[in-house]
C-alpha cells in the first residue's frame, strides 16, 4: 500500500508543514504498527480515531488535514464529497460531484480556500441539475476586479466550471447548486430574461402569437400556463428605457394580448410573459419580487 498515492499529496506540497504537533501526531497515528489511538485537537473541538484505521479511515484522515491546512489559515485546494475546490491566480476551479449533497458539504469546500460564501441548493429543471447558480452578492458587487462564473465543457462531473473574485472580497456571496425539482415545483432560474427571445416548448414559436393561440398550445400538451406581465419604463439614469415582469393572475391577462417570449415555470407550467395591451392601464412601478437568495436557510 502506498500511503502517498491515497492521500494524493506530494512531499513538495507539504513542505514546511510536518513541524506541527498535529501532524506529527496523525502521521504517527498512521504509520504506527501498533495502530494507537489519536487525538487532533483543531478548531475547539475533537476528532477522535478508534485502535484500527482501516483502509478508506486512513484516507479520509488524511484528507481533512490536507484540506483543513496544517499550520490553520486558508488553503490553495480543497475536495470533499461533494465539491472540489483549487485556487489559482485569477481564479477558482470548481468542480462538483455531488449536487443532492447537504449545503455545509459546499460551504465547507469555499470557506476552506477563503471565500465568504453561502450555498443554497436549489430547485431547477433537468438541464440544470448539478451547475452552479450565481454568484450573487445581495448587496451589491463593490469591490475592485470582477466576479462571476464560466462552464467548462467537456465535463466528467455534474459541472465544472471557473469561479473569478477578489480573494479578499470580504462582502458575503451566494450560490445555489441546481437539484432536480419535485413534479410541479417551481424551478429556480437566475438567467436574464430575454423578452422577446426565450421559447419553452419544443418546435413552436410563442413571440408574436395571442395569449389564447399559446394557451391552446399549451393545452395540447398537457401544460398549464402562468403568466407574467413585461413593463417597460423610462429609467431616470440616463433617460432610457429599462423593464421589469410582474406575477399576475389569468384574470389580469387579456386573451388578445401578445406573448412576448415563454419559460418553464416548473415540470408542468410554463410562464407566458405578456406584453401588455393599451388598456393594461398606467405602468407600475417597479417592486422587486423575493428572490431564492433571499430565503432563509
Amino acid at each position: 500500500m502506498n500511503l502517498a498515492d491515497l492521500a494524493r499529496v506530494r512531499d513538495k506540497d507539504l513542505a514546511g508543514e510536518a513541524s506541527a504537533p498535529e501532524t506529527r501526531a496523525l502521521m504517527h497515528a498512521i504509520m504506527s504498527e501498533e495502530r494507537e489511538p489519536v487525538t487532533v485537537t483543531r478548531a475547539g473541538h475533537k476528532v477522535r480515531r478508534g485502535l484500527v484505521l482501516g483502509l478508506a479511515t486512513m484516507a479520509a484522515v488524511a484528507a481533512v488535514a490536507v484540506g483543513i491546512g496544517l499550520v490553520g489559515g486558508p488553503v490553495t485546494s480543497y475536495a470533499n464529497a461533494a465539491v472540489s475546490i483549487k485556487k489559482t491566480d485569477g481564479y477558482f476551479s470548481v468542480n462538483i460531484t455531488d449536487p443532492t449533497a447537504d449545503r455545509r458539504s459546499f460551504e465547507e469546500a469555499f470557506r476552506a480556500v477563503g471565500l465568504n460564501v453561502t450555498v443554497k441548493v436549489v430547485p431547477v429543471a433537468p438541464s440544470d441539475v448539478g451547475k452552479l447558480i450565481g454568484p450573487i452578492v445581495p448587496g451589491g458587487f463593490k469591490w475592485h476586479g470582477s466576479i462571476g462564473t464560466q462552464t467548462i465543457r467537456p465535463c466528467s462531473s455534474a459541472f465544472c466550471g471557473k469561479v473569478w473574485m477578489p480573494a479578499d472580497f470580504p462582502g458575503r456571496v451566494v450560490f445555489g447548486v441546481g437539484r432536480p425539482a419535485e413534479p410541479g415545483e417551481p424551478y429556480v432560474d437566475e438567467g436574464p430574461l430575454a423578452p422577446e427571445g426565450d421559447e419553452a416548448l419544443s418546435g413552436y414559436t410563442s413571440h408574436g402569437k395571442t395569449v389564447a393561440d399559446v394557451r391552446t398550445e399549451l393545452s395540447r400538451r398537457g401544460l398549464k400556463a402562468g403568466y407574467r406581465l413585461v413593463w417597460q419604463y423610462r429609467d431616470g439614469g440616463d433617460g432610457g428605457t429599462s423593464w421589469f415582469d410582474e406575477a399576475v393572475p389569468a384574470s389580469r391577462i387579456k386573451n388578445d394580448w401578445i406573448v412576448a417570449s415563454t419559460r418553464f415555470h416548473s415540470s408542468d407550467t410554463v410562464d407566458l410573459y405578456v406584453t401588455p395591451g393599451k388598456d393594461a392601464g398606467p405602468t407600475p412601478s417597479p417592486h422587486p419580487e423575493p428572490q431564492w437568495y433571499d430565503m432563509p436557510d
